[in-house]
């Protein structure tokens, strides 16, 4: 029962991110990109890192509060939840 209601979660997140809309940059980063100066490509990098690194700093602290949580209760020290 579990397993399905995971799949489930799981197949409906996958739906949901596969039909999000593109995000449109405002007029003067697309011309700048576009212009392909190395500036204008090291700012998009740049942009892509840090987004990147916001939703990894999050999902990073999350799970291992989760595996912290799960050692303690397997260990006793932590009552069951």
């Amino acid at each position: 029962m579990l397993v399905r209601v995971r799949t489930a979660l799981a197949a409906t997140l996958l739906a949901l991110a596969a039909s999000a809309p593109d995000a449109s940059a405002c007029p003067n980063c697309k011309e700048a990109v576009a212009s392909g100066s190395p500036e204008a490509q090291g700012l998009a990098d740049g942009y892509n890192w840090s987004i990147l690194f916001m939703l990894g700093v999050p999902a990073s602290l999350f799970s291992a509060g989760g595996v912290a949580i799960r050692r303690a209760v397997k260990r006793g020290v932590f009552p069951e939840l």
